[in-house]
């Protein structure tokens, strides 16, 4: 398998008044393309800021950020922006559909930010469909269980065939039977479609989903 995500001594230091606080410290990963990894560690160990960096909101103090074949630490604030447009979804807590918008609606919306043209009915509905919701497209967010709420925010990270997924405690705002759910959501894509993804939990249950932990700890890798 090719790697899809590279970082090479990656470091990122806040300016917080007069002192510099270290988040990460040198941080070196290699994804390979098709991989179902989880970050885990105790708060303020740097994963959500390791996360950040990965998806080109936050630019990085030093070090790399290689995603796949292209340098998100070397490009413009700009490039950054259409570097994550092209390449990465996101999927949060905080499942963060448009209220006023149905699922295809939702579902739509992220398909013209990628592209002018928009995507294919057909498309919007395999992809529902894989996620088992494919009877919930014309429902708005509040017609719809927390679970099935996180369903279409995957289902709308994945729609435009991101080379990497990031999901960010991805089922912080669900009871257990929709996070068990959700999480194989996640892994059936991983299996069907190979999608890349990259999920960061504090959950142990949540990372025995997955088929790679990560473990940090003060800004470190402790464990692969």
């Amino acid at each position: 398998m090719k790697t899809i995500l590279r970082t090479e001594d990656l470091t990122k230091t806040y300016r917080i008044g007069k002192v510099d606080v270290p988040a990460l410290r040198g941080v070196d990963i290699d994804i390979k393309s098709g991989e179902f990894v989880a970050v885990m560690g105790p708060s303020g160990c740097g994963k959500s800021t390791l996360l950040h960096l990965l998806g080109g909101l936050l630019s990085p103090t030093t070090g790399k950020i290689i995603i796949d074949n292209e340098d998100l630490s070397k490009v413009s604030d700009a490039q950054r922006t259409d570097i994550r447009r092209r390449k990465i979804g996101f999927v949060f807590q905080r499942f963060n559909l448009f209220p006023t918008l149905s699922a295809e609606g939702n579902l739509k919306l992220a398909e013209r930010i990628h592209s002018k043209n928009g995507g294919s009915a057909e498309k919007r509905r395999e992809v529902l469909r894989l996620l088992k919701i494919e009877d919930k497209l014309n429902h708005k967010p509040l017609e719809l269980s927390g679970g099935e709420q996180q369903r279409v925010a995957l289902a709308r990270a994945v729609i435009n065939d991101p080379a990497i997924i990031l999901a960010d405690e991805p089922t912080g705002n669900l009871d257990s039977e929709n996070s068990e759910i959700v999480l194989e959501m996640f892994r059936e894509l991983n299996k069907r479609l190979g999608q890349t993804i990259i999920m960061i939990t504090h959950n142990p249950e949540a990372a025995e989903h997955c088929n790679r932990i990560i473990t940090m700890r003060d800004g470190v890798v402790v464990d692969d």
